[in-house]
C-alpha cells in the first residue's frame, strides 16, 4: 500500500527555484498568539512558569521601525511561532487540577477544563496510569505557519515542537523532574481533551514532568465552547497537510500501545553540558546570520556531537542518524562525515563550503560556519518500523535533536542558526541514498 508520509515527503521537497517567499495578503496574516479573551487567568507555580516560559516563552523584544519583535525561547521556523502549550496537571502548590491552556503575552494559564484529566491523557498514550505531576501538550496551528511555507509548513510543526521540547528536556532534567516524550497518542481523544478542531490545530506530542499519580477515573469531556481570538480574518486550508495528518493519525489506545516500540523514560544525563544554570543558556540562544570563517576547536565538535547524540527519554527508538559537513575544526580535516558512537568517518573528503551553502537554499551561512550538522533517517525502515506516525516521530526528533545543539553551541560561546535545505541537494551532499530524509540542519561556528 503507497505511503501518505512518503508521498507527502516528496511533494514538499524543497527545489532550486521553488523557494521564493509566498506572497500571501497581508490582511491573512495571522496573529502569533492564541488568546482566550473571556477567560480568567491564573499564574503557575513557580517551577512550572519558569518550564514555559524558558520553552515557549518571549526572552526577548527589539524594536525594527515601527515593529516590535517578540523573540521567544526557542528557534521557530520564520518565527511564525505557531505551537501553542497546554498543561493537563494535577492541584500543583495552588494550582487546582485541571486543562489549561498557556497564555504567551500574560504568561498566565487559563482553565479549559477543572477537575484530575491526567486519567484521561494517560489513556490517550496508552498508559496504565498516570505517572506525572503534570503533561505538556504541545499543538501547531497550521495556518500560522502555512501562510508562509504552504504543505511544507506540516514538517515545521514537528521541527518547531522538537525545539521547544528539547527545552523542556533540558530544563526538566536539570531540575530533576524526569522528563520523558511521547509522540504516540490517541490523536482524536487528546485534541478533543484540549477542544481543538484538528484540522486547525493539533497535538504534536506530549511532555510527562514529574512522578505524580492519580488514582481516580477519567472525567467526562465533553466539547469546550470557550472562545478563541481568531487568529487571522480568514484561513486558507491546504489538503495535504490535513490528508498527512490523517494518515499518520492513531485511531485509539490500542493503536497506540500497538506502534510503541520503546518505553519513554526520563532518567539519564543532564542534555547538555554547561557549568551555569539551562535558563541562562535559553536567554542567551539567538540564530546567528553571520559566521567567521574560523576553526572550532575539537573539544567543542565533541561536546556537540554528545548533545546531538543525547538519550531523549522518548517512547519511540531512535531514529536520526548524525552527519556533518566539516569545514573548519581542529584536528578534522574538512569533508562529510558519518558520527556515530563517539566517533566520526569521513566518507568524503574535501572542501564542501559551497556545495552546503547551495544546499542551504543558498544560503552562506552552512558554509560560513565552521560545520553543518544534518539528522537524517532511512524513510523506508522508518515506515518499515513504525508505519505512518513513524514520520512524525521522525521529523519531531530531528527538531528535538537540532535543539539541543543549539543549546549546547550557545553554552560553548557559539553560534548556530538552523536552516532549511533543497531536499535531494543536501542528500547528495551527504552522499545518501534514495530512501533518506534529510530531517533537520543546523550550522555551528564562530
Amino acid at each position: 500500500m503507497p505511503s501518505e508520509a512518503r508521498a507527502y515527503h516528496e511533494a514538499t521537497k524543497h527545489v532550486p527555484g521553488d523557494a521564493a517567499p509566498r506572497r500571501v495578503d497581508a490582511a491573512l496574516v495571522p496573529k502569533a498568539y492564541k488568546r482566550y479573551p473571556d477567560l480568567p487567568s491564573l499564574a503557575p507555580p513557580p517551577w512550572l512558569a519558569a518550564l514555559l516560559h524558558y520553552s515557549a516563552g518571549i526572552v526577548r523584544r527589539k524594536r525594527a521601525g515601527p515593529r516590535d519583535l517578540a523573540f521567544r525561547a526557542a528557534s521557530c521556523t520564520g518565527a511564525a511561532y505557531h505551537v501553542e502549550v497546554y498543561a493537563v496537571s494535577g492541584a500543583l502548590d495552588g494550582l487546582g487540577a485541571g486543562v489549561y491552556h498557556w497564555d504567551v503575552l500574560e504568561e498566565r494559564l487559563k482553565t479549559l477544563r477543572a477537575g484530575d484529566y491526567r486519567p484521561n491523557l494517560a489513556a490517550a498514550l496508552a498508559l496504565r496510569r498516570p505517572e506525572a505531576d503534570a503533561y505538556l501538550v504541545l499543538t501547531s496551528t497550521f495556518w500560522r505557519n502555512a501562510w508562509r511555507y504552504e504543505e511544507r509548513a506540516y514538517r515545521h510543526a514537528f521541527w518547531d515542537a522538537g525545539t521547544i521540547a528539547a527545552n523542556l528536556l533540558a530544563l526538566g532534567r536539570a531540575r530533576g523532574l524526569r522528563p520523558r516524550l511521547y509522540a504516540g497518542f490517541a490523536d482524536d481523544a487528546l485534541n478533543g481533551l484540549l477542544g481543538l478542531d484538528a484540522r486547525r490545530e493539533a497535538a504534536v506530542c506530549v511532555v510527562a514532568l514529574g512522578e505524580g499519580t492519580a488514582t481516580g477515573a477519567e472525567l467526562p469531556a465533553g466539547p469546550i465552547s470557550h472562545r478563541a481570538e481568531p487568529i487571522s480574518r480568514a484561513e486558507i486550508e491546504y489538503p495535504l497537510i490535513w490528508r498527512t495528518h490523517k494518515a499518520t493519525s492513531l485511531p485509539d489506545a490500542a493503536a497506540v500501545g500497538a506502534w510503541r516500540k520503546a518505553i519513554a523514560s526520563g532518567d539519564g544525563a543532564p542534555l547538555i553540558e554547561t557549568p551555569e544554570a539551562v535558563e541562562a543558556v535559553i536567554d542567551r540562544r539567538i540564530s546567528a546570520r553571520r559566521f567567521r570563517e574560523a576553526p572550532l576547536c575539537r573539544g567543542d565538535f565533541d561536546r556537540l556531537v554528545a548533545a546531538a547524540s543525547s538519550t531523549l527519554g522518548a517512547d519511540f527508538p531512535r531514529l536520526a542518524v548524525l552527519r556533518a559537513a566539516v569545514h573548519a575544526v581542529e584536528g578534522l580535516d574538512p569533508g562529510v562525515y558519518e558520527i556515530g558512537g563517539g566517533q566520526a568517518a569521513r566518507r568524503r573528503a574535501g572542501s564542501f563550503r559551497r556545495e552546503a551553502a547551495r544546499a542551504a537554499l543558498d544560503q552562506a551561512a552552512a558554509g560560513d560556519a565552521a560545520v553543518a550538522f544534518y539528522f537524517v533517517a532511512d524513510l523506508d525502515a522508518v515506515l518499515d518500523v513504525l508505519g505512518e506516525r513513524g514520520y512524525r516521530a521522525a521529523q519531531l526528533e530531528g527538531g528535538v535533536r537540532g535543539g539541543l545543539v543549539y543549546l549546547q553551541a550557545t553554552a560553548l560561546g557559539l553560534r548556530a542558526t538552523g536552516l532549511t535545505f533543497y531536499d535531494d541537494e543536501a542528500a547528495a551532499l551527504l552522499g545518501e541514498g534514495a530512501s533518506a530524509a534529510v530531517l533537520f540542519s543546523i550550522a555551528v561556528g564562530l
